[in-house]
């Protein structure tokens, strides 16, 4: 049986099989080995703390969110919302915890209706939020993906400094829903086909409302 190895052996460094994984980490690796995907975010099973691990070649990556040169604690346990929002706010971003607890509760619908008579959008799992897609030839998360784009229409003149720090939350088609960096609240669909955006009359605050309280 293979064994992965936490790359963070200046706190932890065990090996562990995919079955000690959390139960959708261990789904999650099984589906993105078959998908042969590169690049997927897990979980150590021991230290609770979030690296980067190639399915294909069974390599672990630690991120750069731990310094290796100062003194660490022994107990570095968080919770995984904290450990997946310490890489993203390397790039300015963050997934508000106000979705986050409504991602990670039972209430959690993955299907959204955003305008009637219309397909509704797929809401991505957490697990969705952290597997890599390619952007004009760059890889990214599901959350990150709008960065690739901002890239791109920068190039064109346009000023996109909000999209690049905004978080995607689901798909219908090829449009994206995401999470205004702006306000932190607002929902906003993005048309990868023109690079158009189109605001919504949802925000966050209505999804906790409606499934939360």
């Amino acid at each position: 049986m293979i064994k992965i190895s936490c790359p963070y052996d200046w706190v932890c460094g065990q090996e562990f099989t995919v079955e000690e994984l959390s139960s959708h980490d261990r789904d999650f690796v099984i589906s993105a080995t078959a998908k042969k995907m590169k690049l997927i975010f897990i979980d150590c099973p021991v230290c609770k703390v979030t690296f980067s691990y190639n399915p294909s070649t069974n390599e672990s990556i630690a991120s750069d969110m731990i310094n290796p040169d100062q003194q660490v604690k022994k107990e570095p346990l968080r919770k995984t919302w904290k450990s997946f929002n310490t890489l993203l706010k390397r790039d300015q971003a963050e997934i508000p915890k106000i979705y986050l607890d409504y991602l990670l509760s039972e209430q959690f619908e993955a299907k959204l209706e955003v305008w009637k008579d219309q397909d509704s959008f797929e809401l991505f799992s957490y697990d969705a939020l952290r597997e890599v897609v390619n952007i004009d030839g760059k890889d990214y998360v599901n959350a990150r993906q709008l960065k690739g784009f901002a890239l791109s229409l920068n190039e064109l003149g346009q000023e996109t400094n909000y999209l690049a720090k905004s978080i995607v939350i689901g798909q219908s088609g090829t449009s994206l829903l995401f999470i205004d960096s702006r306000d932190q609240d607002s929902l906003f669909i993005f048309h990868p086909d023109g690079g158009d955006t189109e605001k919504t009359n949802l925000s966050l605050k209505d999804l906790f409302d409606k499934h939360i309280k």
